[in-house]
């Protein structure tokens, strides 16, 4: 898969074709899944039959060359054995058990049941704004799955009791008996193909960098022939939401996430981080303080301007999740800006430990944020003594100068002032990487082409910088819809990235 432009037309024509023809595409579908078992099942073939060719070499008298073959081939074998045996992680986050959080887990039973969905082994509280279903394997390749249902206490807070019971049977939905054998099998190797090869990702041994080199192939494929049928049960997981709750509150379920999602991202978050420009220590934490902004939550005009931003989007090919339209429109539902709300599901649900559970994010929040919290609070003093330091903003030109002061107002947000220093800057002969790339940073958020010339002069200067760069320049002709530009950087990617 050389390109986006290729993945959107093999499925756009997947999609025909499951219309058409849906036992040849499903034949298919399963066929293609077949080949990355058959290709694992082969190398332990390979392997197997190797030691048993140099066994048979040993009783024919051929001591040295057989010995050698049952070497090689036996140590190919375990090494096959120890990729494919693979310990994927389990999710970070809190662990509940039931007498944790027993309206929970009587809720989470009963979806369960009416939705004859998989067996939970453990249910997992995170910082999260999202709900997810995650079956890690035990054997690799070869199941064993432990299933882990991913909680996000941000989203509980957004949501009542009844718009999450929603969620939680969109879940199940995914894994019940609904979907059918074949969706459900579809959904989970989805997962692990993606697992493994990220598994493999970093591998130091020739093995493994073969194995890698086939998923980097195989994994895209198998995703752009799956992505029809991943789509079909999303509309059916959400059928399964209306099912348990009613069509109405399955809706407002979808509303609120978009809604409240999008508040958390574009306000709360930012609005908190900003303070870290003011003071050299975090004065509110979070998960204290998200439940009393989901309940004022944004102003009823920026939700109804939201909605209508959301209404507007179209179903699109980078996510399997179908537009907020779309899926509106397949429950029969009208969209309505959410309401107040009363009481969250993370009240209810968890009960007299929702306290305790806020405090222990809190605390992890904390002290993965203090580093970089207080970096980023002496990085605006400096920059904002430096400013001070020259109130015209323009002084007699020296590149080091000039570089630092524009990195500076950059810092600030002053993007006005600081590109015209970084520009002159970047490029002086003895301008630096780190000029070009914010010159280039602030360019790019204009929607100005000229922003390649210095990401092209930061990859020049400084090695490392090669695949954001160029990451950087692919996003921006493929968010213009350039095809011929973006084939031009992702083909570009793609040879740093192998």
């Amino acid at each position: 898969m050389k390109s986006v432009s290729d993945f959107r037309h093999l499925v756009a024509r997947l999609e025909r074709e499951c219309d058409v023809a849906p036992t040849t595409y499903r034949t298919k579908l399963v066929l293609l899944a077949a080949l990355g078992y058959f290709y694992v099942i082969a190398l332990l073939g390979l392997s197997l039959g190797g030691v048993l060719f140099g066994a048979l070499l040993l009783a024919d008298g051929s001591l040295y060359v057989g010995g050698q073959v049952i070497l090689v081939c036996g140590v190919i074998m375990v090494l096959v054995c120890r990729a494919l045996w693979v310990r994927m992680p389990l999710p970070d986050g809190l662990r509940l058990k039931p007498d944790d959080a027993p309206e929970l887990f009587r809720l989470i039973e009963k979806v369960r049941k009416r939705e004859n969905g998989p067996e939970i082994h453990e249910i997992v509280i995170n910082a999260e704004f999202n709900a997810a279903m995650v079956q890690t394997p035990r054997f690799g390749l070869f199941g064993g799955y432990r299933n882990s249902l991913l909680l996000g206490l941000p989203l509980m807070q957004a949501l009542s009791p009844k718009e999450f019971a929603a969620v939680l049977a969109h879940e199940y939905g995914h894994l019940s008996a609904a979907h059918g054998k074949l969706g459900a099998w579809i959904y989970r190797i989805r997962a692990v193909w993606q697992q493994m090869i990220e598994a493999f990702d970093d591998g130091a041994s020739i093995l493994d960098r073969t194995i890698h080199r086939f998923f980097r192939w195989y994994v895209p494929y198998f995703n752009a022939y799956s992505f029809v049928l991943a789509r079909q049960q999303e509309y059916e997981a959400d059928r399964a939401s209306a099912r348990l709750v009613g069509a109405h509150v399955a809706a407002e379920a979808l509303i609120a996430s978009d809604l409240k999602g999008r508040f958390v991202a574009e306000q709360f978050w930012p609005g908190l981080y900003a303070q870290a420009d003011r003071f050299p220590k975090p004065s509110t934490l979070p998960h204290a303080t998200m439940r009393a902004a989901l309940k004022r939550g944004a102003t009823t005009k920026e939700y109804e301007g939201w909605l209508k931003e959301s209404l507007t989007r179209l179903t699109a090919y980078d996510d399997t999740h179908p537009s907020l339209r779309d899926r509106l429109d397949a429950l029969g539902e009208q969209a309505t800006p959410p309401g107040p709300l009363e009481q969250s599901a993370a009240q209810r649900l968890l009960g007299p430990n929702h306290v305790a559970i806020i405090e222990a994010l809190d605390k992890e929040w904390l002290a993965e944020v203090s580093a970089s919290w207080s970096a980023r609070h002496r990085t605006v003093k400096e920059a904002e003594e430096l400013v001070a330091q020259h109130p015209t903003g323009r002084p007699r030109f020296d590149p080091e100068l000039y570089g630092k002061l524009g990195l500076a107002f950059e810092t600030l947000g002053r993007d006005e002032e600081a590109l015209p220093l970084l520009r002159e800057a970047a490029l002086h002969s003895r301008g630096t990487a780190e000029t070009a790339m914010a010159a280039a940073r602030i360019l790019l958020k204009e929607g100005n082409e000229d922003a390649i010339r210095y990401l092209e002069l930061a990859m020049d200067r400084d090695g490392d910088l090669i695949q954001e760069a160029t990451w950087r320049a692919w996003q921006f002709f493929e968010d213009r819809g350039d095809a011929e530009k973006s084939a031009y950087w992702r083909e570009r990617l793609n040879r740093i990235s192998s």
